[in-house]
């Protein structure tokens, strides 16, 4: 027992299985500490799947408003992850608060868990089994926030999306497939811009370029070599975006499912 980073640490690397790392974080809000701790390196699908998470606080918030609070930020972080579209029914997410640093403002203290759950949802999609890749996807311009998340839920839990990132492949084709099984949200294709990466080294894909012969494919190539891979997907004219994270998709990811039992 203990509160020390080593003490954390411990217990994150006693709940792994299939991790390579421990996933832990903190942040402050107040006089209030949040601590959360994570575990999850396969079979992690949106709806969380078999990832652990534990987040402890010693601020004092109002009873009944841990649940939905706690709802409303899972929802926005845990349930964004995909490593292989697999799910399970051992997954676990806690939040506890002793009140022993007093009251803290309600607002902050959501707006802190849920910067902290990303954190953690981006550690666990880093560590997906046999990936080397951390692939952070936002779709923009869609109509609709459902329409948002339902078209990065479907790319990012795309095989072929995976594989061509893990082959670092600019494949036009694989994106339009993935966008167009989000069947109740169609995408005008001459609407659909893919962005690569960030700043000045970004780099645009549309059916324009693809026709025309402009399209930097060696450079988005380039890019998707990197460990970090941001892409964006400009689906229409409309005002929501939404965001998710995943991983690549590689041989070892193959060898470790062939190999492990439980």
């Amino acid at each position: 027992l203990g509160s020390t980073p080593a003490h954390i640490e411990q217990f994150a690397r006693a709940i792994m299985t299939t991790d390579t790392v421990p996933k832990w974080a903190t942040a402050k809000v107040g006089d209030a500490t949040l601590l959360g701790v994570a575990k999850g390196s396969g079979m992690i699908e949106p709806n969380m799947a078999t990832m652990l998470s534990y987040l402890v606080t010693d601020a004092e918030l109002p009873e009944g408003t841990l649940q939905p609070m706690l709802k409303r930020v899972v929802d926005k972080s845990f349930n964004r992850v995909s490593v292989d579209s697999d799910t399970s029914t051992s997954d676990t997410v806690v939040l506890m608060a002793s009140g022993a640093a007093g009251p803290v403002d309600l607002e902050a203290f959501e707006q802190a868990l849920e910067e902290l759950t990303q954190v953690l949802a981006r550690k666990l999609a880093r560590d997906g089994e046999g990936a080397t890749k951390l692939i952070e996807l936002t779709v923009s311009g869609a109509h609709s926030p459902e329409m948002a998340l339902t078209i990065a839920k479907t790319v990012i839990n795309s095989p072929l999306i995976k594989t061509a990132i893990h082959g670092a492949d600019p494949n036009w084709g694989r994106f339009v497939m993935a966008i167009g099984k989000a069947f109740d949200h169609p995408v005008q294709r001459e609407e659909l811009r893919i962005l690569f990466g960030r700043g000045p080294n970004r780099l645009t894909i549309d059916a324009a370029s693809m026709e025309d012969g402009t399209a930097d494919l060696e450079g988005v190539g380039a890019l998707l070599q990197q460990e970090d891979v941001p892409i964006e997907l400009v689906v229409g004219t409309g005002t929501h975006q939404e965001r998710v994270w995943g991983c690549d998709l590689s041989r070892d990811y193959v060898t470790i499912n062939a190999d492990y039992t439980t």
